[in-house]
Order: structure tokens, then C-alpha cells, then sequence
């Protein structure tokens, strides 16, 4: 027993952040990472996808002037009695904005356990030099008496000033008067209150609302109509088991998440568009972002029947490609690179030479997102993420994919199912195809190109366009949310002009800033 005890004495609790009423320490995160985790089990939280909860960091060292002023800002910051950091004092990533020290935020200034003093009060305003209205109508007719009766030339004139004895004087600042501010009462300052008269303004409206957006802003901001939105909103309202309880309405609350997803705008930009505070905007988004991935993928993203995709196949398949079911490809999105290098060598893709996630896109031959497989590494090849995400069963006999040359997935296909590549020139003499390969490759290829449009379309979503940093848990329902949503706008391929067909939305005049190559 006096062994045991030994052994668990000399194990330690770790390393504590000496921030006061943090009780992270080194010995927790050495337990979580131990753990099992319950998504990925059999694996443990040191192997799996999931976020590190917090890290731990240390002062920085007086190697140089700079160093040295950082340290002294972190033990003002700190702001404990007599507390001098060894060596071995550390503090958690979660007092820093950006979760760790950073050139455009080097201090801890988060959930530091106490409330800044620069926040108790403003101070105390400087004196202010009273003068009584006697005293200034005393003056103002001395003078009008003593001097403004004599002219320059010694010859006495009548006075033209106004006696002000027993009248209220105003301070000089403002002492011209403007008649029409009474005209416009809630523009008006008092001058005690220092504030806004009580009118029929509201303090707290937000700059940006659901119900006073035109058409173009709707379509700019979300990359939908006005329609399309409130049908959205109307929808997701039906469906909530739990009401939201934040203070913006639930379309303003909707609204911020599309763009938070549309335009990639910072935390801090949506607070103070909608006047709510970063975490409230937080929170609105971790509400929406799963049940709006939900709704998209129980309403939204569906596989169409047979009969459906008859009567919605556009003119251009009707020649070559009739029995055309889906056209597949897959997409990347950049995310930050790992510091376990086992996430690291799963993530990082040798076709975009940068750490990404992976995806099947399928869409149907009038543009239609039909499927959105579950985010891979971007090691993973096109014909393993077909064969382990679920797509081959939705295919039937008789259906025709159309696939970039990547995908060399005939083997794994169901019977009966045709698959239509591009043709190879590998074991061709002179590497030339015969002009029937030549042709049928020209016919792939002008069908085939409508899911690279539908990429792009997908990536017009800047969220995507961006590097996302690893802390982002629920990527996959981003995704599903994005997709879902290019599914409300308008049809991506006009039958009338299959060819030259481009996309409806105002953004895509503009497509250059948010796409990214495929």
C-alpha cells in the first residue's frame, strides 16, 4: 500500500494554468487522450479526428526586449498577488482569442477569472468651469456699454446688443440654435442624458435585417432569392422540435448563418451587423448549422426515381447519353494542417499539394445535387472514396455513370450499370486514340463538364473557398448545408441552351473571387 501511494504521489497533477479558477492542467489532457473516443471508437482521442480540448503554453522567455515585455503583459494580465512565473508556469489555450499566443493577439485576455478594471468605470470627466447667468448678462452688457459704443474714431454709436439680465444664457458650444432640430425630435441629444430622444427609432435594430432586404442583397448575402429564403425559413420553423431562444428573430438568426456560410464574414463583423454580442453569434450557429444539415439531407438532397430523371433529363443526354443516371466527381477543400503527423499523412493530397478533406459530389443530369458523401483525407483516391461511401447503393441496372478517367470503378459497380470515362491512350501505338475514342470522349466531355459547374457552384459558398482551421468540428454539416442550399437556386442547366448555359446567381458575375479550380 505505502508502494501504490508512492507511485500516485510521484505521478502528479501535471502542469496548471495559473490563470485564477482555471483548472485545466497537463495531467487531464494526458487522461483524454488516453480515453476512447465515443465517435471513433475503438480508437482513442490521441488517433482520432476529434480537437484537442485545450493546450498548454508557456511564458515567454527574456531572450530579447520583446520577449521580456510579452512576459511582464502576461503577468499583468494574470493579475495575481506576488506571483512571479518559474520556468514551468503555463497557461491553457482557452484564455486566448485565437486559442493560442499569436502575433495579432500574444496576451491572454479571455475568461481571465476577474473583471478588468478599465471596464468598472470611464473615470471621473474633468471639472467643469460654472459660471452663474447673472454673472455672464453682468459682462456681456459692460462690455456692450464700455467698448462696442465707441467706434474706432472716438465718436459715441448706440448700442445694438440685447440686454440679457434675467434671461437664461446657453454655454458657447452651443449657443447658435437650430431651429429645425425641433422639427426632429428623435435626432436630438440631451445634453444631461447624453442621449438619443424617445422616438419611434429603435436602439437595438440590427444593420442587417431578413425583412428589408431587396432581391440582389438577399441573392449576395445567401445565394438565394427572396422566395427561396422564407419558403427556407417557413420550412425549418415547421420542422423545429425546440424553439431557439436568442434575441434576433428566427429569420435574421437564419440569415446570419448564410452568411456566416455565403461571404465567410468574421464572428466579430456579424455581432456587430445584427447587435449581439461573438458568443450569441456562436451559438446561433451551432443551433442551425446540424439542423439545417438535417433538413437538407431528409428534403433537399435526394436520389430521383427513374420516372423523375426521365422527364427531367435535359435535351443534350437524349442523343448520346439517354439512360444517364447521376455524374460523379469529387471535390477538395483546403483545412489547416495537422500537428499529428498520422492526420497529417491522411489529409494531405498530391494533386492540390496542401492538407484537404474529400468528397464524392454526384449530381443529376440537370444539374440536381443528388449526393454528398462524408468528408475523407485527401490522401483517399476517387475509386476508394466511391467504394466506401455509400454510392454504389443507389445504383439499379440499367443506369449509365458519368465519371472523370480517375474513376476506375468497373469492378465494383452493380451488375448491369454502365460506366462512361473519358478513353485512354495507354497501350496505343504513338499514344493516339482512333477517331471513334476521339468522338466519344468529345461527347463525355461536353456532358461531363455540368458537375464541374456544379462545383463551382458549391464553392461560391466562400466558407468552402477558404482554409478551414482544424478546431471546426462539424465540416461534413457544412457541406450538406451548402449543398443543399445550391439545390434552391435556380436550375443549373437551361434546356433551351444546354451548352452555353451560365449560372443565375448575381455572384457568379463575380465568380473569380470566390471559386476555386477544380
Amino acid at each position: 500500500m505505502a508502494k501504490e501511494s508512492t507511485k500516485k504521489n510521484n505521478e502528479g497533477s501535471g502542469k496548471h494554468c495559473v490563470v485564477v479558477g482555471c483548472k485545466n492542467t497537463s495531467k487531464k489532457l494526458r487522461k483524454w487522450k488516453l480515453a476512447t473516443c465515443e465517435l471513433h471508437a475503438p480508437e482513442t482521442h490521441e488517433y482520432c479526428v476529434c480537437l484537442q480540448p485545450y493546450k498548454m503554453h508557456r511564458f515567454p522567455n527574456c531572450s530579447n526586449a520583446n520577449s521580456a515585455a510579452n512576459r511582464k503583459q502576461w503577468v499583468r494580465n494574470i493579475n495575481r498577488k506576488d506571483f512571479r512565473p518559474s520556468k514551468y508556469s503555463t497557461v491553457c489555450s482557452v484564455h486566448f482569442e485565437e486559442g493560442k499566443p499569436t502575433s495579432a493577439h500574444p496576451y491572454p485576455t479571455v475568461a481571465m477569472g476577474y473583471i478588468p478594471y478599465k471596464q468598472l468605470s470611464r473615470g471621473r470627466p474633468p471639472p467643469r468651469r460654472r459660471v452663474s447667468t447673472a454673472t455672464k448678462a453682468v459682462t456681456v452688457q459692460e462690455k456692450a456699454g464700455g467698448v462696442a459704443n465707441m467706434s474706432p474714431h472716438g465718436v459715441e454709436r448706440t448700442s445694438t446688443c440685447v440686454q440679457t439680465a434675467g434671461l437664461e444664457t446657453k454655454d458657447a458650444s452651443v449657443q447658435w440654435y437650430d431651429a429645425r432640430v425641433a422639427d426632429h425630435t428623435y435626432a436630438h441629444v440631451n445634453p444631461i442624458t447624453k442621449s438619443k430622444a424617445k422616438g419611434t427609432q429603435t436602439v437595438k435594430a440590427p444593420e442587417v435585417s431578413a425583412v428589408n432586404l431587396q432581391e440582389s442583397d438577399m441573392k449576395f448575402y445567401t445565394g438565394l432569392s427572396v422566395r427561396s429564403f422564407w419558403a427556407l425559413v417557413n420550412a425549418l420553423v415547421v420542422t423545429l422540435t425546440t424553439t431557439p431562444k436568442f434575441q434576433l428573430p428566427v429569420p435574421d438568426q437564419l440569415l446570419l448563418v448564410l452568411m456566416r456560410l455565403r461571404i465567410a464574414l468574421m464572428i466579430w463583423d456579424l455581432g456587430v451587423r445584427f447587435k449581439v454580442s461573438r458568443s450569441t453569434v456562436c451559438d446561433i450557429i451551432s443551433f442551425w448549422v446540424p439542423r439545417l444539415a438535417t433538413f437538407m439531407r431528409e428534403n433537399v438532397i435526394f436520389w430521383p426515381s427513374r420516372d423523375t430523371l426521365a422527364r427531367i433529363r435535359p435535351k443534350c443526354f437524349e442523343s448520346c447519353h439517354p439512360k444517364a443516371t447521376c455524374i460523379i466527381d469529387c471535390t477538395e477543400i483546403f483545412v489547416q494542417r495537422p500537428k499529428n503527423l498520422r492526420k497529417r499523412a491522411q489529409t494531405y493530397s498530391n494533386y492540390k499539394h496542401h492538407n484537404t478533406y474529400k468528397a464524392l459530389y454526384c449530381i443529376a443530369p440537370n444539374g440536381l445535387v443528388t449526393y454528398v458523401s462524408k468528408l475523407f483525407g485527401g490522401r483517399a483516391s476517387d475509386t476508394f472514396i466511391s467504394r466506401n461511401s455509400g454510392f454504389l447503393d443507389h445504383l439499379l441496372p440499367g443506369d449509365e455513370v458519368l465519371a472523370d478517367r480517375a474513376f476506375t470503378i468497373e469492378d465494383i459497380l452493380p451488375h448491369g450499370v454502365k460506366l462512361s470515362i473519358p478513353a485512354f491512350t495507354r497501350g496505343l501505338k504513338d499514344r493516339r486514340l482512333p477517331e471513334e475514342s476521339v468522338t466519344e470522349t468529345r461527347r463525355i466531355a461536353n456532358v461531363r463538364i455540368h458537375v464541374e459547374r456544379a462545383i463551382r457552384r458549391l464553392k461560391c459558398f466562400k466558407i468552402l473557398a477558404n482554409i478551414i482551421p482544424m478546431r471546426v468540428k462539424n465540416v461534413d454539416d457544412i457541406l450538406i448545408t451548402c449543398a443543399g442550399l445550391c439545390n434552391l437556386q435556380p436550375c443549373l442547366i437551361n434546356d433551351d441552351r444546354a451548352q452555353e448555359t451560365s449560372d443565375s446567381d448575381s455572384n457568379d458575375e463575380e465568380g473569380n473571387v470566390f471559386s476555386v479550380e477544380e
